[in-house]
């Protein structure tokens, strides 16, 4: 079934590429999105077995399995809107839509397998993907982006390479080990330590792109400012959770030795240092697109600094990347909506959203409250979570400092969201046209869906994410 899956990406990729009507364009893409549901429901039933050599189903991997469905049917109606206001070509439209396909199977693939080397192949997959869909607009702002996190995300997935090359050089202290992360997991108190923490600092180091972290995130802040929205939604949610399953997958297989410590340290020094990044950012940022991408930096590097704790802080790590998936997803939507009535993304041309476009603007005002964990957003649960574990951990210097830095933070999104939403815009022309409450609606109903899980903290999800960290130490 797997296999038939990615046999079926690359056909309708193929397909979808050549495709110059419109219509059927999209037809292609929304085929392909049931595929993945199809897929979806066949995994379902089988979290937690072996699906065949190089592929699996385990319960990290379908959370974020089902966060990509969501996401990606939504930005591909949003899409629709997008090619019918800019007067896409087909030719542009075909490439984005067979780029998406490409995309989507990638971190499908990700997420699924069970073997370093496909994932790293896989991850690899993700930066062409990504490639394709950023170059949308066919400007020079976005061909210097495109190269820019080609050239520098290879950089990140060559590092990363070589991560898994020292693997293969601990690995050849035991006969016949493969590259499977359950039998690198199993054997890996038998293997050098040194080889072990090369691999894991390179992984990290290569997959941060991925994330948005340092030290290679600021190719991934061009691309969500100058591609579409929707790519940027797409990159902010998606493409950060497969980066951490990346980077997850190395971490759990290696948590049973000694470097589990050293591993954490690691893991909080990023995250730490990204927030500071963040947060200096976000205090000058005008280009709304680029404080959201800085706010998904952010957020990356809490999820960090809370999976750097143990114990709680896995909890509150996946649970974090959850709502964030949705939350950021929805306020990239309303982006798109935003630049077709002000005709610009800097915050001095953009105001009073709230009177002007009322349904978008309550998506703009929630969606702020929701991503700064004000209640009830189910985000302030997973951000007390991560400080009730650096407390518990004896953490007070780092809670102290993470807390000043999400104030920072806070103050920078406050600045400019509430003037969007409030405050009288500054000139320019408003084309009340581009106002569209069905796409207002879709990104609502995501953001309630946060709002939801803040209020009745659903038992599902927190079975769900028990039994991903099930393997992970106390």
């Amino acid at each position: 079934m797997i296999y038939l899956f990615f046999s079926l990406t690359a056909i309708l990729a193929f397909v979808t590429y050549f495709a110059r009507n419109r219509n059927v364009s999209h037809v292609l893409v929304f085929i392909y999105l049931l595929t993945t549901i199809g897929l979806g429901f066949y995994l379902a039933p089988r979290v937690g077995e072996q699906l065949n050599e190089f592929f699996f189903c385990d319960a990290i991997g379908m959370i974020f399995y089902i966060i990509l469905v969501i996401v990606s049917l939504v930005s591909a109606i949003h899409y629709i809107e997008f090619v019918k206001d800019r007067n896409v070509k087909p030719a542009v439209q075909a490439m984005h839509n067979a780029g998406t396909i490409f995309f989507t199977g990638s971190i499908v693939g990700v997420l699924l397998t069970s073997h370093f080397g496909t994932l790293w192949a896989f991850t690899e997959a993700t930066t062409l993907g990504a490639t394709v869909l950023i170059y949308h607009n066919r400007n020079s702002e976005s061909l210097e982006a495109t190269w820019k996190y080609l050239f520098i995300s290879s950089i990140g997935i060559a590092l990363a390479f070589a991560g898994v090359l020292f693997l293969g050089l601990a690995g050849q202290q035991v006969k016949n080990v493969d590259f499977t992360f359950s039998t690198i997991k199993h054997l890996s108190d038998q293997l050098n330590p040194l080889w072990l923490k090369a691999c894991f600092l390179l992984v990290v180091t290569g997959f941060s792109v991925k994330m948005g972290l340092i030290p290679l995130f600021n190719v991934d802040i061009d691309a969500k400012d100058v591609s579409p929205s929707q790519v940027g939604a797409s990159l902010s949610s998606v493409l950060m959770n497969a980066g951490f399953v990346a980077i997850y997958r190395f971490y759990e297989a290696f948590s049973t030795t000694s470097i589990l410590p050293w591993m954490n340290k690691l893991l909080m020094i990023t995250g730490l240092i990204s927030l500071f990044f963040a947060a200096a950012y976000m205090l000058k940022v005008r280009n709304v697109k680029r404080l959201f991408a800085y706010s998904s930096m952010e957020h990356a590097s809490l999820v960090m600094i809370a999976f750097s704790c143990g114990g709680l802080g896995y909890f509150a790590a996946i649970l974090h990347l959850i709502m964030h998936s949705l939350v950021k997803s929805s306020l990239f939507f309303q982006v798109s909506q935003m630049h077709r009535i002000f005709n610009s993304k800097i915050d001095e041309n953009i105001g009073s959203y709230l009177r002007i476009n009322p349904l978008g603007g309550v998506v703009m005002l929630l969606g702020f409250l929701s991503i700064i964990a004000m209640p009830p957003s189910g985000m302030l649960i997973s951000e007390l979570l991560m400080f009730q574990t650096l407390i518990a951990k004896s953490y007070w210097w780092i809670a102290i400092i993470v807390l000043l830095l999400v104030l920072v933070v806070i103050y920078g999104l406050a600045v400019r969201m509430l003037g969007i939403v409030f405050l009288k815009k500054h000139g320019g022309t408003i084309n009340l046209k581009g106002a569209s409450p069905f796409e207002s609606i879709i990104q609502l109903s995501l953001i309630l869906i946060v709002f939801y899980i803040g209020l009745f903290r659903p038992e599902f999800i927190v079975q769900g994410i028990n039994l991903a960290i099930k393997s992970l130490p106390v």
